[in-house]
């Protein structure tokens, strides 16, 4: 089952978007991240949170139309995103597509948010943020992992190291290939690669990685 985890984080409307919530056997609103949805016309199977910035008519439209509510165990120790998370897992998502992740005054939650990608409960779950038209996930490279891109030629595809380094990146459709490359942390060397054919492949052997697909042409495939 593809669960959807709404974060409060602004969420720029597209069709990647639209087609991850429709898709969605599951979505799971973190605190506001139901407003966000709101806006876009859906609405949440349970929210998730204190309840601390959703409250008043919003609380009680929910409520009306049978919203499922969970509160947060432990708000002073882990954010309403974590808990989202842990949530669908249990509920027995299969893949995650987190959106609102970014955006809004916090920069504290959105790094908060998007080191939630690399957590160990999510390695043997697909899992990825998506926003406007750019799409991003985690390779952890416990043993070889590997992701497929599918989308137009010119897109834009970028590999950043999350560990101190990344060895043993392939890949194989993009304009500069890579064969058993080192990243390091802290140096942009794979950012804005490009595809050359619809469909591309990204693997590591080793360590920690962002790899993100950005629609330049702002279509699906």
């Amino acid at each position: 089952m593809q669960a959807v985890v709404a974060l409060a984080g602004e969420i720029q409307d597209s069709p990647l978007v639209r087609s991850a919530l429709n898709g969605a056997g599951l979505i799971v609103a973190a605190d506001s991240g139901a407003n966000r949805l709101r806006r876009l016309g859906m609405l949440p199977h349970v929210v998730i949170g204190d309840l601390d910035s959703l409250q008043g008519d919003d609380l009680f439209h929910l409520k009306s139309v049978g919203v499922e509510f969970e509160p947060h165990p432990a708000p002073d120790q882990r954010t309403d995103g974590d808990v989202a998370i842990e949530h669908a897992l249990r509920r027995g998502a299969t893949s995650i597509i987190i959106v609102g992740l970014f955006g809004g005054p916090r920069y504290d939650h959105a790094v908060a948010n998007l080191f939630l990608l690399t957590h160990t409960s999510l390695r043997l779950v697909p899992t990825w943020t998506v926003d406007g038209w750019t799409a991003l996930t985690v390779l952890n490279g416990d043993g070889v992992a590997q992701t497929h891109f599918q989308g137009h030629v010119g897109d834009y595809v970028s590999i950043t190291a999350v560990s101190e380094q990344v060895r043993g990146i392939t890949t194989v459709g993009l304009k500069w290939p890579l064969s058993n490359a080192t990243f390091t942390r802290g140096l942009n060397e794979g950012t804005s690669n490009e595809l050359i054919h619809e469909r591309a492949m990204v693997q590591i052997a080793e360590g920690t990685a962002f790899a993100s697909h950005h629609f330049r042409t702002e279509r699906l495939p």
